[in-house]
């Protein structure tokens, strides 16, 4: 579940224009029913191309934004504008049209040429918008390099139609799941997730750094991605990353900072209204009484006196709960357990630095980035540091044969509680009372019966991650008569993690401040995983 808000800030400017009323013919103040009767109607039919009418355009007053409607089934309209006003009609895939209103007025609109003339990845290739004949989603560098995101995969929510991303769990080691039309699977172990190419090279769409991203095509249905054979069951993701041009040498700097809070957050009820609650679900079960008299009054108190997170908890001897060891139903603290676990900003930052440029038989472009990420628990820490560097280079060594070499390493650390796991937020709900406090009197950390969490997230040890990434790729492009081209491609890429969890024990303490009893087990657990991958691509096409 994602619970992340960007804040940007935004430097708003206000404007007050005062200035003389309008006036009527007679040199009065106009009046509602001056300007309802100055207006004309305006009327028409839309056509496209081919003839048909087009349903869906938007017809606008020039000039007067606000002004406008859509025309129906049968490409019609009708306007109220001002006496000699122009009208603007747009549609998507088309150029605008513009024009002096009238009555009866047809319009016919021109397919928009550059738009049909963009050029899309789409297998050992690139075609043009429009000969594509298969589902093809693009999204450019100029849609995602805004975006303050931490990688490549949430720079893609809500850009292209059809790919869904989802959050399968709330801790930073874990990403999103990519999904292309809906379920493609529902067999044990098959996770029915689409192929992603980088430069033509399978690879993790995670390590590439969004800054870096050219563009990106996702072969939504067999005719698009056919070419690929059973790898592509559920589509493909190609993503074309940045290279030098010709011209001068071209230095980018770009930076990003921002802060996280939660958004939809649920809040916890006070513990006097879920005691009274309690009793009475306890009460239909034949439980019998779980709050008695006495916690209410000391809820109703605590309150009063403006306690929160910490004491609430009733004494039995040296130690915390009565009876001994039990506070369950004893303790009237008044903690909101959703905010207490979450914070409420967690700041992060990005530095991004590229150099391009070229000539007529060499270009090249490099770039390096760092992220810094946090999460967002309040007791314990987790946090993403990535570490990018990636270069691309092309030589022309004769007049038919080019060179090509690019190289991308990411060194990804990441970081959590060990004691953290994907029913946190459920436990939140379920399991962890308000009368249950963070603290007791003293301020140490308190555990009860339940397992509230604050104590094992901040000291039940830490679960470290570090992975390192490198992705090679060498090709020449031979092409000894026009238009027949060669490719031969050659692929290399490691992919080394390990993974280090310490699990400490946790102890509450007596009420003197000497440690109580023993929660968790103490031991250590360690991974190491290497893989390597490798590929020749070799290829030809004529046109």
């Amino acid at each position: 579940m994602t619970f992340n808000r960007i804040l940007v800030a935004t430097l708003l400017g206000m404007a007050l224009v005062t200035g003389a009323p309008h006036v009527n013919a007679a040199g009065q103040p106009q009046t509602a029913t001056d300007t309802q009767q100055s207006l004309v109607t305006a009327t028409g039919t839309v056509f496209d191309s081919f003839g048909d009418p087009v349903l869906g355009a938007t017809v606008r007053e020039k000039g007067n934004p606000s002004n406008a409607c859509a025309t129906d089934l049968d490409g019609n309209y009708t306007l109220k504008v001002r006496p000699g006003a122009e009208l603007e009609i747009s549609f998507v895939g088309c150029e605008t049209a513009v024009f002096k209103a009238g009555e009866g007025v047809e319009t016919t609109l021109k397919e928009d040429s550059h738009v049909l003339d963009d050029v899309v990845v789409v297998g050992f290739g690139t075609q043009k918008k429009v000969n594509l004949t298969g589902a093809v989603g693009v999204a450019t560098s100029k849609d995602i390099a805004a975006r303050p995101v931490k990688n490549a995969t949430e720079a893609l929510q809500g850009l292209i139609p059809g790919l869904q991303l989802t959050r399968n769990a709330g801790d930073v080691e874990t990403n999103m799941s990519i999904n292309i039309r809906g379920v493609g699977t529902i067999g044990e172990g098959s996770s029915g997730e689409p192929l992603v190419l980088i430069d033509g090279m399978e690879g993790d769409i995670n390590t590439v750094n969004p800054q870096d991203i050219e563009t990106i095509s996702v072969l939504k249905d067999a005719a698009s991605s056919s070419i690929y054979g059973s790898r592509a069951a559920f589509g493909v993701i190609m993503i074309t990353t940045k290279k030098g041009s010709e011209g001068k040498v071209v230095v980018n700097y770009s930076n990003s900072f921002r802060w996280a809070s939660p958004i939809g957050m649920p809040s916890s009820m006070n513990s006097y209204d879920f005691a009274v609650y309690y009793n009475e679900a306890a009460a239909n079960a034949n439980w019998g009484v779980q709050f008695d008299d006495a916690t209410l009054k000391n809820m109703i108190e605590f309150q009063e006196n403006g306690g929160s997170n910490m004491g609430g908890l009733p004494t039995n001897g040296d130690v915390w709960g009565k009876p001994a060891g039990d506070p369950f139903t004893r303790a009237y603290a008044n903690t909101d357990w959703y905010s207490e676990l979450y914070r409420d900003n967690a700041f992060s930052q990005e530095h991004n630095a590229s150099i391009s440029g070229g000539n007529g038989n060499v270009n090249y472009f490099a770039s390096i980035g760092y992220l810094d990420y946090n999460g967002m628990l309040r007791h314990g820490h987790d946090g993403q540091k990535r570490y990018n560097a990636a270069g691309k280079f092309s030589a022309k060594l004769t007049s038919w044969v080019t060179f090509n070499y690019s190289a991308r390493f990411v060194r990804t650390d990441l970081d959590r509680p060990s004691r953290f796991d994907n029913g946190l937020y459920d436990k939140i709900g379920r399991q962890t009372w308000p009368n249950l406090p963070v603290y007791d009197e003293n301020g140490y950390y308190f555990n009860s019966n339940a397992d509230t969490p604050a104590m094992s997230l901040a000291l039940g040890g830490v679960r470290t991650v570090q992975r390192d990434q490198l992705y090679q790729q060498a090709g020449v492009v031979i092409e000894p008569i026009k238009n027949w081209v060669t490719h031969v491609e050659f692929n290399y890429s490691t992919d080394n993690a390990e993974r280090r969890s310490t699990f400490l024990p946790y102890y509450n303490h007596k009420v003197d401040g000497s440690v109580d009893d023993t929660q968790g087990d103490s031991r250590l657990e360690q991974s190491l995983a290497k893989n390597n991958y490798m590929n020749w691509n070799i290829y030809t096409d004529y046109s």
